[in-house]
């Protein structure tokens, strides 16, 4: 069973310079408690697809099924989580209150052993009453991951959770999120400019084309759940960053998007 399915689709928009169009044809499937990485050039439309995956844009053809769904209805039922770069925390609120949030806006009672859990899940378990600008970036991203579990959603999509965070806090943050990602075991779906964040985390590695966006490579990651920073420097790793760094730079030479070599680094991306 397909966990998340974007089968056929396409999306423009229109600008002040004409139309952009974003998506072509673009066609994934995620299976039931897979982690998928989706790699790109600056522009490509991988944001786009996820946020058509997650109810916030439509699509202008093609079809998309969340846990055999509409995302619509699955974010309503609390069935499907999301967390960006911009961790969109409510300053005014605690660590608690934040990761509670869910709960409220689904109309639905508050589970505080559960919030609890994932706080401690998440490494902040003495941090539950701080205010957000208490917090370091890190812990930021924490807490929205967090509050993105809390309701044990089927799907999770992360676009770029950790790209505004520097290389050492990110490839930390990549360990526990891989760890917390094989508790929770849903299906998992991640944007990100990183090879090396792709390869580390996910089960399956998607490349994309240049604007327009289309599948242009998908290859699966050899390595097993709760890998550990010692995969860094195994030589199948490297080799599978090779390929997908000099599939992306390929892409560069073709189309000039301007997502140069770096765009394997673990740095702040484009």
């Amino acid at each position: 069973m397909h966990g998340l399915e974007l089968s056929g689709v396409s999306k423009r928009f229109t600008t002040r310079s004409g139309v952009v169009h974003a998506l072509d044809d673009f066609t994934l499937a995620v299976e039931d408690g897979e982690f998928v990485a989706v790699l790109g050039p600056s522009g490509c439309g991988k944001s786009t697809a996820l946020r058509i995956a997650a109810g916030l844009d439509t699509a202008d053809s093609g079809t998309v099924t969340v846990a055999g769904d509409s995302p619509e209805r699955l974010v309503a039922s609390g069935g499907l989580g999301v967390a960006f770069q911009d961790n969109a925390l409510l300053p005014w609120l605690s660590v608690r209150a934040n990761v509670e949030l869910p709960y409220k806006l689904a109309g639905r009672p508050v589970d505080r052993a559960r919030v609890d859990s994932l706080i401690a899940l998440v490494g902040l378990a003495d941090f539950g009453g701080a205010k957000p600008a208490q917090l370091s970036g890190g812990m930021r991203q924490r807490v929205s991951i967090a509050r993105s579990l809390v309701l044990s959603p089927r799907v999770l999509l992360l676009d770029e959770p950790f790209g505004a965070l520097d290389a050492v806090t990110r490839h930390r943050l990549n360990v526990e999120l891989g760890r917390i990602l094989d508790e929770e075991r849903s299906t998992s779906l991640l944007v990100t400019h990183s090879v090396e964040e792709a390869v580390f985390l996910a089960d399956r590695v998607v490349v994309m084309t240049g604007r327009p966006g289309r599948v242009k490579l998908d290859v699966a990651v050899p390595f097993g759940r709760g890998r550990s920073k010692s995969v860094l420097q195994d030589p199948a790793f490297l080799s599978l960053v090779g390929e997908l760094t000099a599939a992306l730079d390929a892409d560069d030479s073709e189309t000039g998007s301007g997502a140069g070599p770096g765009t394997s680094s673990a740095g702040t991306a484009a």
